[in-house]
């Protein structure tokens, strides 16, 4: 009997110790002129779950393939690095948006369950800094208010959906060479409960279900991205 009662205090505490949690998100992003390359962390448990995820080139290759994609990813439940190549272009652009289609048309409300999750999304650092030059002082003095205007309209937009429990830093430096040049540098540490990120699947689930048929498309387009 004791036992019994013990197994279910620890599941209980498990169980609390899971909810108590947070899923932390790391994303770091930097372009030097044609150079690109992001790097995205995901800790969940305390650590115990980790998955890593890595674009080392992005490279255009031409008009009809588009943009050539590099991943590398690893996770804590495999050992080994999988490496894996995919073209962005038109074709593929028009595929995601018409798999976003079918999300919204196979779930309930899917913008305001969205929203609603990421009002309790907390933004704990966020800072950008950008370097530019158009080879013309003159044009690199407008061009460099007109980034800086864009940042700021963009993440004040995001404090709006977000919680930011700090101060985001920007920087727009501008740099008077003969020859155009830019570089830019994204850092941004995200974090959500588990036990909203466990309570939003579950809302997700049942907005699915609401749809007739809603089940049946998200399970198409589950098997669509798993293959």
């Amino acid at each position: 009997m004791w036992i019994v009662v013990a197994i279910i205090v620890l599941l209980i505490i498990l169980l609390v110790a899971v909810i108590m949690s947070n899923i932390t998100i790391t994303l770091w992003y930097s372009k030097h002129n044609k150079d690109d390359k992001a790097v995205l962390d995901v800790k969940m448990l305390y650590g115990i779950v980790k998955m890593h995820y890595e674009m080392p080139s992005l490279v255009f290759a031409n008009m009809k393939k588009g943009f050539m994609l590099r991943l590398e990813s690893k996770n804590s439940f495999r050992n080994g690095q999988t490496v894996g190549k995919a073209h962005i272009n038109k074709r593929r652009l028009d595929h995601w948006a018409d798999e976003v289609r079918i999300m919204l048309q196979s779930t309930a409300s899917l913008k305001e369950w969205f929203y609603r999750t990421m009002q309790h999304v907390n933004i704990m650092k966020l800072d950008w800094s950008t370097n530019l030059s158009t080879g013309d002082a003159a044009w690199t003095a407008i061009a460099t208010g007109t980034v800086w205007g864009l940042k700021t309209t963009l993440v004040g937009w995001l404090s709006f959906k977000v919680r930011m429990r700090n101060n985001p830093r920007l920087f727009v430096v501008p740099v008077f060479k003969d020859e155009p040049q830019f570089a830019t540098e994204l850092s941004c540490v995200a974090r959500i409960s588990c036990g909203y990120a466990l309570y939003a699947g579950i809302m997700l689930m049942a907005r699915i279900l609401k749809v007739p048929g809603g089940p049946i498309h998200w399970f198409r387009l589950a098997k669509q991205v798993l293959r």
